[in-house]
């Protein structure tokens, strides 16, 4: 079977189907078994629906979605991630095994063409959550780190310090989501920079009130951690010219997170071992 990646709520489960199915990927990790989602939702709530609402939602399979590389993960995550997985800012990473379901279902939108349906799988490992991020995930980590650890004095200066219009700026800020767009389209990291971008203004949120100032922090923010996604392929002035908004309150974004290669398997670990004896 093939390997695939799945984000989950901080307690290790997510919900799949119109009937919000409950699948705990943790417990499925530590009893090292294979995971069966029933085909269709009224398999197991047959009495839960009128018929006239049966009929239609027959055909879609109550199944994961499951994507080959962490990058595309977030693909189908709500922009906003405080509405799918908490306003605590956290999710954990899964590596899987899957089998694709027998039926020929696409999801609406772009999202089905990165994704499969499986309610077969096999959880074999925890990964580190910033792999969602993408290859360039411990800076996009990094920099939702250090805004959660803003004041709220701090985050209300960083919006006031963007009250009066900058012409310049947002031409430029444009140009730098335009050229970070257009990467993420080329590395398939669209997922990622969707993660990201709401895990770093939901980072802003406990700071939050109705002060329109830390909306536009909060938005450009979201907007830096965005073109983080693909910062690896950006020119350092290009991210350069969104992150001097944030300073002094912050000069410099460190890399956070386990530094494990990005998008290891086991498999991958093994033979790696096997190289450092060889050349030891």
């Amino acid at each position: 079977m093939a390997t695939y990646y799945v984000i989950a709520r901080m307690d290790g489960t997510r919900f799949v189907g119109p009937d919000h199915h409950k699948v705990d990927l943790y417990d499925a990790l530590e009893r090292g078994v294979t995971t069966f989602i029933p085909s269709t939702w009224q398999d197991h709530d047959p009495l839960s629906v009128d018929d006239d609402e049966a009929s239609p939602k027959t055909e879609v399979p109550v199944g994961l979605l499951v994507y080959p590389d962490p990058a595309q993960a977030g693909l189908g995550i709500a922009d906003d991630m405080t509405l799918s997985l908490g306003i605590d800012g956290g999710f954990r990473l899964f590596q899987l095994q899957a089998v694709p379901a027998p039926e020929h279902y696409t999801p609406s939108s772009a999202i089905g063409a990165k994704a499969i349906v499986t309610r077969e799988f096999l959880v074999v490992a925890e990964v580190p959550g910033w792999w969602a991020y993408g290859p360039n995930g411990r800076h996009v980590n990094g920099l939702i780190t250090a805004v959660s650890n803003l004041e709220r004095q701090q985050v209300d200066q960083i919006g006031v310090g963007m009250e009066r219009p900058d012409v310049i700026f947002e031409v430029d800020r444009r140009e730098v989501l335009d050229a970070a767009d257009l990467e993420l389209l080329r590395h398939d990291r669209v997922g990622a920079a969707r993660v990201a971008r709401g895990y770093a203004r939901a980072a802003t949120y406990r700071a939050w009130d109705r002060d329109a100032g830390l909306s536009r922090a909060a938005s450009l923010i979201g907007d830096l951690a965005h073109a983080t996604v693909v910062g690896d392929v950006l020119n350092e002035e290009q991210l350069a010219l969104l992150l001097k908004k944030l300073t002094p309150h912050i000069s410099e974004v460190l890399p956070a997170g386990e530094p494990e290669a990005y998008g290891a398997t086991a498999e991958d670990d093994g033979d790696d071992d096997e190289t450092d004896e060889i050349e030891d």
